[in-house]
């Protein structure tokens, strides 16, 4: 179904229905080929054309035309040494967000993790580490993941030469052994540079999204925040649950909606200069969803993966609270767990929690709050307890302005750094 069949050489052209069958009319009669378009041919890179065939006055021509099977094609796009890795592929087109040319050279990656053992004890945690495919996209756009297994559930980026890249998209499989995805990956924002000795400038990116917030049935999800992940980008929904966000890099992105008494949300969208994107997002309340043993599991596997793990355990030079010991500090909101953490100051201006860091010479410098690995744009002072509650938060990194990591180093600045990694980061099963 969706197939679009072209007799070749003529304007004339049939959909197919959803039995795969077609009819095209007013054919002149000769000799002609039949060239099928589909979508999940293009991304295969894949032309289908049949031998040609004649056309009479009056006759009716009947014809089958045999698409390639997931099988076939895995078998076609994968070396037999890729897939004694894992029977499954993942196939798709990296593209240029402003021109839709071929992203040639950008690097495509997936990971994610075996399934947990089924029956296992809550107090037994095993260890498994990140299974990791990468290739590169081709002259055609193309790019093509070999060696998977046929049920997964990972995430998957692309990253261009110049440093730019997609948000981690999540990918799943639950039966079959070829899946297709397509992204897009803009280049890095440059950095101006300045004459006067000034901080560099950062150029925006020019994309756009308008979207809707609601809730399960339908309603309007007034006051959500709403980001884009990797970014400080954020707004606040309006009443009626719409928001916009502008001055975004293009490509494949995600935002995060965060509300409370709902559960965060991820979304990933396409964004483009050309056109603003248009999405809406439901929240639905928060449950927990995993069980004790499978939350330690994917808890510790995500502390791996976002660095927490490897910075603890080397010191970095910072103060790490772990998921147990937030649990047991029994928060009421975010900024209380920081209020007996060495270097951090807890103030209260009216209503609203103020961060001061305590190692500056004048003991009130700054503090910039990073959720997720990226800043947190405070849309109000003290917002972040406004949205993120303790029982989100699974770690957090406190570090002083002299040795703040430079992932969470703000240009022209020497603030300390919260870095906070919430349950929707690190817990998430599609990893």
């Amino acid at each position: 179904m969706g197939a679009l069949v072209q007799v070749e050489g003529t304007g004339r052209i049939g959909a197919t229905d959803s039995l795969g069958r077609f009819l095209i009319d007013s054919i002149k009669p000769g000799s002609y080929r039949l060239i099928v378009d589909h979508p999940m041919l293009d991304t295969l890179g894949i032309t289908l054309v049949s031998a040609p065939m004649a056309f009479d006055v009056n006759s009716v021509t009947r014809t089958q035309i045999a698409v390639p099977s997931a099988e076939y094609l895995t078998a076609l796009f994968c070396p037999a040494a890729r897939r004694t890795l894992g029977p499954g592929a993942l196939v798709g087109r990296v593209r240029e967000p402003g021109t839709d040319e071929p992203a040639v050279g950008a690097r495509v990656s997936i990971v994610w993790y075996d399934a947990d053992i089924p029956g296992l004890p809550a107090n037994l945690r095993i260890k498994k580490s990140p299974r990791v495919r990468e290739t590169v996209v081709a002259a055609d756009g193309t790019y093509k993941l070999c060696g998977l297994p046929t049920t997964y559930e990972g995430k998957l980026q692309a990253q261009r030469k110049d440093g730019g890249v997609t948000a981690e998209v999540p990918v799943s499989q639950s039966e079959g052994v070829l899946a297709l995805r397509s992204m897009s990956v803009a280049a890095l924002p440059k950095i101006a540079s300045t004459d006067s000795g000034a901080a560099p400038v950062v150029r925006k990116g020019t994309a756009r999204v308008f979207g809707r917030v609601l809730n399960a049935s339908g309603g309007p999800v007034a006051g959500a925040r709403v980001g884009l992940m990797g970014v400080s980008a954020a707004t606040i929904t309006r009443a009626n649950g719409d928001f916009v966000l502008d001055s975004l890099p293009s490509g494949t992105q995600a935002i995060v909606v965060r509300q409370l008494g709902y559960k965060p949300t991820e979304q990933t969208i396409e964004l483009s200069a050309r056109a603003p994107a248009r999405v809406t997002v439901k929240l639905g309340i928060f449950v927990p969803e995993l069980s004790p043993v499978e939350v330690i599991s994917a808890r510790d596997q995500g502390l791996q993966k976002v660095g927490f793990s490897d910075r603890k355990r080397s010191s970095a030079g910072g103060y790490f609270l772990d998921p147990d010991q937030i649990e047991k500090r029994r928060a009421q909101l975010f900024s209380d767990l920081l209020r007996t953490v060495p270097g951090i100051r807890v103030s209260m201006m009216g209503n609203q929690a103020q961060l001061v860091s305590t190692r500056s010479a004048a003991g009130g410098g700054c503090v910039t709050v990073w959720v997720d690995g990226a800043e947190w744009k405070q849309l109000d002072a003290g917002d972040v307890d406004s949205f993120v509650r303790p029982g989100e938060i699974s770690a957090i990194e406190v570090y002083a302005g002299t040795n703040v990591p430079p992932q969470f180093s703000t240009i022209g600045q020497s603030c300390a750094a919260v870095v906070a990694w919430t349950k929707l980061r690190v817990e998430s099963r599609r990893r």
